[in-house]
């Protein structure tokens, strides 16, 4: 075990939540408030249960909320493939199930976790009675470098993604870990701005390129797979209750359609464009993210199912 590693532990601040133990490790969860369905949010790349301080509160006046750290983030132990998309659903599941949060579930994904909320549904699709997407990672515009093309993540070979990362295995990249809290992250809570910077440091000291290379190849499985549920059927998820929040970016002409395709798996679907806000939607503009997610809790409810206890 790395200095920095010993480090980070020995220096971990109280978690926020509970520490669950799904057999042999535990995960951190953190809930609030009260009612059905329950929203579940699943962070970013490199984000953290932390990160939704400033929505978590304001969701728990109308429902049960939670949040949690996926394998290897913050105060949660790792598995034998960190960020997987099967590991990751597995232990979310298993996390569910052994903290007695039961279904329905409103889906709640930023960026990549966009990848794992939809990942979810397409296994349990009777939990599922909503789901809000930040600013997601689509399978239309994630691309990596192919012999010198760049080249969408639903086109690779497992041996092109072996390719792109091949620099990088021969070559691991050094990253200096950050020593202080940077925008957008600055707008959390001075309380918890410490506490994220440890998180960030942890992760930092522990990264690992191939394990890196295993999780983005897991994404390539299930995006080809999502990709084919999209266009298999006008509209893939019914009239599940769905909102995809976006940015207004640089290439938003290109990024229009990857969110538009996203907004049409259901035709409830609904595009809603976050005006002066960066990538962390929930960060730069907490209130249209809160606004999102009970316009979907209400309207699973609307619609009917039997409400958990």
């Amino acid at each position: 075990m790395s200095i920095d590693r010993l480090r980070a532990q020995s220096s971990a601040p109280p978690p926020l939540g509970q520490l669950v133990n799904i057999g042999g490790r535990q995960l951190h969860l953190f809930c609030l408030g009260s009612g059905s369905p329950t929203v579940i949010i699943e962070n970013g790349n490199s984000a953290f249960s932390i990160d939704w301080a400033l929505v978590q509160p304001n969701v728990a006046k109308v429902t049960r909320v939670c949040t949690y750290d996926r394998a290897g983030y913050a105060w949660s132990e790792k598995g034998a493939a960190n960020g997987s998309v099967q590991q990751t659903i597995d232990d979310l599941h298993l996390l569910l199930h052994t903290a007695h949060i039961r279904p329905p579930y409103v889906l709640v994904g930023a960026s990549i976790g966009g990848l794992y909320t939809r990942a979810y549904q397409r296994r349990y699709p009777e939990e599922v009675v909503g789901l809000v997407l930040d600013d997601p990672t689509g399978d239309e515009g994630l691309k990596y470098m192919v012999k010198g093309k760049d080249t969408p993540i639903y086109e690779m070979s497992r041996d092109d993604m072996r390719g792109a990362f091949k620099p990088l295995l021969n070559n691991p990249p050094h990253y200096d870990a950050p020593t202080k809290i940077e925008e957008p992250f600055d707008r959390l809570p001075s309380k918890l701005q410490p506490v994220r910077l440890w998180a960030l440091q942890k992760f930092f000291a522990e990264m690992d390129i191939f394990n890196d290379m295993i999780t983005t190849d897991s994404w390539r499985e299930e995006f080809i797979a999502l990709r084919r549920q999209r266009l298999g059927s006008a509209h893939p998820l019914g009239s599940l209750p769905l909102i995809v929040l976006g940015r207004n970016q640089n290439d938003w002409d290109v990024r229009q359609k990857d969110l538009e395709a996203m907004t049409a798996l259901s035709t409830a679907g609904r595009l809603i464009v976050a005006e002066n806000s960066g990538h962390e939607i929930h960060l730069y503009r907490p209130d249209l993210v809160r606004r999102s997610i009970r316009e979907v809790v209400s309207a699973a409810r609307r619609r009917g199912f039997s409400l958990s206890k």
